[in-house]
């Protein structure tokens, strides 16, 4: 796939995946979110060691779920069939940090394994060596 093509669709399935109410809202578009997925596709949450197996089990959780959701892509990197999309999404107004890595086969998502970094308050022992950042900004490239 390239890399025109690989990108477009992960930004339309990032601006349809937000959810305005818990189970969806009137305006949601959850079916073409998950128009990325293959029909076979795995979605893992290994932090938490959980797996949806197939793409109308995902629309079905998507479906569900019990919070509003919005998401800000903050970058976009891969090539070939294999992506890493850096993002915030915000549950009910509450941010977390995401990693997703999805890998393609025939242009569409075969599995996606996503991470989720809670933010932290560093510690001041460090302070001497670091910096302070503003929290992700969305990337250019993204």
């Amino acid at each position: 796939m390239n890399e025109a093509t690989a990108r477009a669709m992960i930004k339309d399935h990032f601006d349809a995946s937000a959810i305005s109410a818990a189970g969806g809202g009137p305006g949601d578009d959850i079916v073409r979110a998950s128009e990325i997925y293959a029909d076979d596709a795995v979605l893992e949450w290994p932090q938490g060691g959980e797996r949806i197996r197939g793409k109308a089990d995902i629309i079905a959780f998507r479906s569900a779920y019990p919070a509003r959701l919005d998401f800000q892509v903050h970058r976009i990197t891969g090539c070939h069939d294999l992506w890493v999309n850096e993002y915030t999404i915000r549950y009910d107004d509450r941010p977390v940090n995401v990693v997703g890595i999805m890998e393609f086969r025939d242009g569409k998502v075969v599995r996606e394994r996503i991470y989720f970094g809670e933010p932290w308050e560093p510690p001041a022992w460090r302070a001497q060596w670091v910096e302070g950042m503003e929290p992700a900004a969305p990337d250019a490239t993204a």
